[in-house]
């Protein structure tokens, strides 16, 4: 009976040893393999997804209307043309406005009115700035980039 008591706790010793040795091959596994395949994975539809949206910004053609300066404030408006044959998602437009001398003075963000635009329609969107009025005063020109909102 003594023999098979020892060979009971042996065994028993055996299987905890078995056990811990799997979890730390486990607990390995997933610090370390199983962290790189996400961080690749990440970044593989990370790099997929800016891909598509610059594709998909070629479906637009943007175009500066006018430039409003009055009581220190500026107000820009454009139009979002959808230049395909299918109804697409309007987004919005970042205008990045100059002084006379073609120096930066700040952002303007907006967004179309539209959910939608039909094929070669457009979306007429008001850009209001929110400049100091030093800064609005300066604004001369603007620049207008298509933004995925």
């Amino acid at each position: 009976m003594n023999n098979n008591f020892n060979d009971i706790i042996k065994g028993f010793f055996w299987g905890v040893g078995f056990v811990i040795a799997t979890l730390g091959g486990i607990s390995v596994y997933a610090l370390t393999i199983a962290a790189e395949v996400d961080s690749g994975f990440k970044e593989l539809v990370s790099n997929n997804v800016l891909d598509s949206t610059s594709d998909l910004s070629n479906d637009y053609k943007l175009t500066l209307s006018d430039i409003f300066k009055e009581n220190g404030r500026v107000r820009i408006t454009a139009e979002l043309k959808n230049i395909t044959n299918e109804s697409i998602y309007a987004g919005g437009v970042i205008a990045s406005t100059f002084d006379e001398n073609g120096k930066f003075v700040g952002n303007c963000l907006s967004k179309s009115d539209d959910i939608f635009i039909e094929p070669n329609k457009s979306s007429y969107i008001d850009i209001h700035c929110n400049l100091l009025r030093p800064q609005a005063s300066r604004v001369h020109s603007a620049e207008l980039k298509f933004k995925w909102f």
